[in-house]
């Protein structure tokens, strides 16, 4: 028996497919309405909202479908990649250590982790005010931090590519 939110999910994940993203939102949400513990619609729901860039709406998707079932490792990698893509290294982290947790034998997540444990902390960078003219030590460490920028922006790069070619994790139904 197919049920009414079934429906919206199937036209939901149609208009997806065609990158209809706030098409097929509309039906995510709708799917969601008739039935809020339906985890793959909170998913695809915020899998669009990626694709439209709202990032953070599209945790707060992850968060609920984790909310219903903790246990789902990819719900945990979604919000991993998302929290990358925002640049929340942090957080990633912690998500990416509960897939882990939840499934141990995941070579892509480690890899994932281990790039982003390679990004040097803001911290750690030294500011240099405008005002002031800089020492010679000063400027050898300005020159460390823009290496470590640069560094850090090839990471952050890798990461993106990383994220990409694996894409958001699906939830099967």
């Amino acid at each position: 028996m197919h049920y009414r939110h079934e429906k919206f999910f199937d036209k939901g994940v149609e208009l997806l497919d065609k990158k209809q993203y706030q098409e097929a939102l509309n039906q995510f949400q709708q799917s969601i309405l008739l039935n809020n513990k339906f985890i793959q619609a909170w998913v695809y729901k915020g899998i669009c909202l990626e694709k439209l860039e709202k990032y953070q709406e599209a945790i707060q998707c992850y968060q609920e479908a984790l909310e219903i079932n903790p246990d789902v490792a990819d719900l945990w990698y979604n919000k991993g990649a998302t929290y990358c893509k925002m640049r929340r290294y942090n957080d990633a982290l912690h998500c990416l250590n509960q897939v882990l947790a939840i499934e141990p034998e995941r070579p892509f997540v480690r890899t994932m982790r281990s790039l982003i444990l390679e990004i040097p902390p803001v911290w750690a960078q030294p500011s240099i005010k405008p005002d002031e003219r800089p020492s010679d030590q000063e400027l050898e460490d300005a020159a460390q931090a823009e290496a470590q920028l640069y560094l850090k922006r090839e990471r952050q790069t890798s990461i993106e590519r990383y994220i990409e070619r694996f894409g958001e994790m699906e939830i099967g139904e």
